[in-house]
């Protein structure tokens, strides 16, 4: 696949073909293929990571491995990659910038619970060169951060329709515990069903004895199910007035979602059709169905049912001038139904029958007779290139073909007809499995441990003919007390390199189709999901057209890049540019080109790396010019579907448990590091803004941040520091569906050293487009400083200066930035300078893992969730190496996960695990 590549061609004669096919033809459309393939030259990307959920306060370990995606070589696309975690919001909390280096790169960010507090949140994983793809690319991958402790509640809840009555009537039932399981009973609450736009029931009320309630209420049929959250808030005093959120799943059979997918892709009249379908319920998530298909007539043509995750497939004839639809029973004896696609009158389908165990392939064409004879090409291609290409003519009878696996290397492969005119008429994705993965042996040097004793781990990696392998592996060692590893949810490097990274949509439980080559029934469900999932890697139009312009450039290594221009914005060449930096030190310099262009290169950026650059003219003076700066652009990608539920909610006995034994844990550490610390007393003097022009003076404000504040936040705009620093700050929607900048519920109003930004607004403009330019073009390294005003002492003086006399003063919140170039809402940039600062390189550190002497006494004191983690584990030229830690104080068993690849187009996963006991 690297460097070689074997394409077989089939010319295709006999009785079932009118006339000899021409060959060139399906060699130009297999070159353009794999030229088209050579310049886009895509990269896959996995993530492994310590575990799959987090404590608040914890750090998140992973190790990043980066493949071309032709050969699973190492990447030598991309140098710089990008890993950032997104709230339930959607809004990035924070982003790292890590090296790469032969494909790999590990790195941790520290969970803070200021920063990121409990809750469901998304971790993206990608470099700039991806994002060129779309974002089936991105690695995204959900975690959920917990904060449990013993006053904590358990809430459980169902949601009924109420029957004998009209559509749309609900009844909740909840029961509330604490997290011993004891009831909540007698406890009075304010009870809250809403959506983002609008409150659909809220009232006080009281659990019963039990901690039980019912409550009834009523949701209309446009309402977006996906986005009711139920809102409690205990209203007992010197309670803390606890608040929960929690995202309401209703999953309504009568709202199912079934959707049809006829293989390659149309129903034709006459023609024999295998039909994959997909049942989806309201939380997103695959639910199992059965029904039947009827014609217009109401007669019976096909049953369905479901195999695996609401997937399933069929067979049926369908006929000219028909009209199909398919019908599920409801619970209540009523019925759903659902068109399928419409019937064409004519055209061609295609096939593909992929055996389990069978060293080949039979893919059979059908056309009907009023096609056009051809020629038509079929292309085999896998990992993007093409490795097998038919040409023919069709005559009067079906075609088959079969075609060998081994042509193909493990992965999907994709077979694409097209006709005479380039269209793709219809394609099919498989999955081959030659059982080539790598093989990863774990060999631990006792049968049990006790408790602080030391473990030693024999890794041996071999391919699949037994010969050592030299590679790359990561290696997480977890307490199954605290953690969780579900093999199914979670998948492998091999899953998610070698299927789902090439499937569009959410796979449910990847691994559940790990060794699919060895069961028949999972190898079935592996082929209906390619079925109802498979997607197209690019648009094969571009094929046949010139190479594509990709808007995001690859990042080979990290550079500095601008351009100077004149105040006519008119590039200027020659222009001296000098670099001074602080950390790392450095003072250098160059010229601009015919272009303006400038670049520095060898430069790392380390911590709060910040770089003053300066253009001069020929007497080393600063020139009346300004520097443009290229810079990284944030991307915004969509949220996942599904929204994450806390971990309190509707929870299970085997994560009950796990809560009860950390919380057990941390009281046992508590007690034996002899209680907790007494709380500093810091007493701050009031911060001061230089330059800025407060109504009150110079931090007048509630909220201030200084410039001590800036220069730690690295590359922020505006909009992501008012997020990150003002409490309450964010987006709120009225009734009429307007969008509106708030800090709770009050208004906005934002002024750039002392003018009103707001005088320049059109009475049309919103409000929120307005505000949202100002904040995405605004960054840290061009301000001096932010001062808020919300009390209404603060806030007066602004509101007797730019609104309306009449106006309520608490309705109103204020937002002063003071920048660096001191001109208000209109120069961005100070004159001939530009202050840069980059991300920062986020450098691996070490794992701590204690050692113990054999005398050492177990008191609790060691409560690690994350026994041992080391991201580069290197095997030696016999396939070997050995990691060796210390057990901590907690009993039970440890799950042992090592992923990895010799970075030559060959990946490897393995679990094991390990038992202890006390001494």
């Amino acid at each position: 696949m690297t460097k070689n590549i074997l394409i077989f061609f089939v010319l295709l004669s006999s009785m079932a073909f009118a006339q000899e096919a021409p060959k060139t033809d399906i060699n130009e459309i297999i070159s353009s293929v794999n030229t088209l393939n050579d310049s886009l030259a895509i990269e896959k990307l996995y993530l492994q990571t310590d575990k799959p959920s987090y404590f608040s306060g914890d750090t998140l370990w992973f190790k990043a491995y980066l493949f071309n995606a032709s050969s699973f070589n190492a990447s030598t696309k991309s140098g710089i990659m990008y890993v950032e975690i997104a709230n339930d919001s959607n809004r990035v909390v924070t982003r790292i910038m890590l090296p790469v280096f032969n494909g790999l790169a590990s790195g941790q960010i520290a969970l803070n619970e200021q920063e990121i507090p409990q809750g469901g949140y998304t971790l993206r994983a990608y470099t700039n060169w991806m994002r060129n793809f779309g974002e089936d690319y991105i690695v995204k991958k959900p975690i959920y951060i917990g904060n449990a402790n013993d006053k904590d509640w358990l809430v459980n809840y169902s949601i009924q329709p109420l029957t004998n009555t009209e559509q749309g009537k609900m009844q909740l039932s909840l029961e509330l515990d604490r997290i011993d399981k004891s009831p909540l009973g007698l406890r009075e609450l304010q009870v809250q069903i809403a959506d983002e736009k609008k409150t659909w029931f809220k009232n006080n009320l009281e659990t019963n004895i039990d901690g039980l309630l019912t409550l009834d209420f009523e949701l209309p049929q446009q309402v977006n199910s996906k986005n009711l959250t139920l809102n409690l808030q205990d209203l007992r005093k010197n309670e803390g007035n606890r608040k929960l959120s929690i995202p309401i799943s209703l999953n309504r059979p009568e709202f199912i979602d079934l959707q049809f997918m006829p293989e390659g892709g149309n129903l034709v009249a006459g023609l024999p059709a295998h039909i994959a379908f997909k049942a989806i319920n309201e939380d997103g998530l695959g639910t199992d169905v059965s029904g039947k298909i009827f014609n217009s007539s109401l007669q019976e043509v096909a049953e369905f049912q479901s195999t695996h995750r609401g997937i399933g497939t069929f067979n049926f004839t369908p006929l000219e001038s028909e009209v199909y639809s398919a019908r599920i029973e409801l619970p209540n004896g009523l019925y759903n139904s659902y068109p399928l696609p419409t019937t064409k009158s004519t055209g061609i389908t295609m096939a593909v029958n992929n055996s389990f165990q069978s060293d080949s392939c039979e893919l059979i064409i059908h056309a009907t007779p009023n096609t056009v004879t051809g020629p038509y090409f079929l292309v085999g291609q896998a990992r993007g290139i093409a490795l097998y290409g038919a040409s023919f003519n069709l005559g009067k009878d079906s075609l088959k073909l079969k075609i060998s696996k081994d042509i193909f290397p493990s992965g999907i492969t994709k077979f694409t007809l097209i006709g005479p005119d380039n269209n793709v008429l219809n394609e099919r994705i498989i999955f081959i499995d030659h059982d080539d993965n790598l093989r990863i042996q774990l060999t631990s040097n006792q049968t049990s441990y006790q408790l602080r004793d030391s473990v030693s781990l024999a890794i041996e990696v071999t391919d699949k003919n037994g010969m050592p392998v030299q590679g790359s592996f990561s290696l997480a060692v977890t307490d199954d007390g605290q953690v969780k590893t579900d093999s199914l949810t979670n998948g492998s490097i091999i899953s998610q390199i070698l299927l789902t990274a090439d499937l569009k949509g959410t796979v449910e439980d990847p691994g559940y189709y790990s060794q699919s080559a060895k069961d028949s029934k999972k190898w079935q469900d592996l082929d209906q999901l390619l079925l109802a999932q498979g997607w197209v890697s690019y648009d094969w139009d571009k094929v046949f057209k010139e190479g594509p312009v990709l808007p995001y450039a690859a990042e080979p290594e990290f550079l500095i890049k601008g351009k100077v221009v004149n105040m006519f914005n008119k590039p200027v060449a020659n222009s001296g540019i000098v670099l001074l930096s602080k950390k790392p030190f450095l003072t250098l310099d160059t010229i601009t080109n015919e272009q303006g262009l400038f670049i520095f290169k060898d430069i790392q950026p380390v911590d709060t790396a910040v770089f003053f650059i300066q253009a001069r003219n020929k007497n080393g003076k600063s020139s009346n010019v300004g520097i443009e700066m290229e810079e990284f652009s944030a991307p915004d990608f969509t949220p996942l579907n599904k929204r994450m539920v806390p971990w309190y909610v509707n929870t299970d006995t085997v994560k009950l448990l796990s809560v009860n034994k950390q919380i057990q844990l941390e009281k046992d550490q508590e007690e034996a590091t002899s209680g907790t610390l007494l709380k500093a007393v810091v007493i701050e003097g009031r911060k001061v803004i230089k330059d800025s022009k407060n109504l009150n003076g110079p931090g007048g404000a509630d909220v201030v941040i200084d410039e001590e504040v800036l220069e730690k936040v690295g590359r922020m705009t505006l909009g992501d520091l008012l997020y990150k620093n003002i409490e309450g700050f964010g987006v709120r929607t009225n009734s009429s569906g307007e969008r509106y900048y708030t800090v709770y519920t009050k208004f906005v109003h934002l002024i750039i050293d002392g003018t009103d930004t707001e005088f320049f607004m059109s009475d049309s403009a919103s409000q929120y487009e307005y505000f949202k330019d100002y904040f995405d073009y605004y960054d840290a390294e061009e301000i001096k400083g932010i001062e808020v005003m919300t009390s209404t002492r603060n806030a007066l003086a602004y509101v007797q200066r730019f609104l309306n006399p009449l106006a309520k003063i608490t309705d109103h919140i204020f937002i002063e930035v003071t920048t660096r170039s001191g001109h208000g809402p209109f120069l961005k940039k100070s004159i001939g300078t530009y202050l840069f600062k980059p991300m920062a390189f986020t450098l691996p550190r070490e794992f701590y893992s204690p050692k113990y002497k054999a005398s050492s006494t177990v008191d609790m004191t060691d409560i690690r969730s994350t026994i041992y983690w080391e991201p580069f584990i290197t095997t030696d030229k016999d396939g070997k190496a050995t990691v060796s830690f210390y057990t901590a104080d907690n009993p039970g068993s440890y799950s042992i996960i090592i992923e990895g690849s010799d970075m030559q187009g060959n990946l490897g996963s393995t679990r094991s695990n390990i038992k202890l006991k006390n001494k």
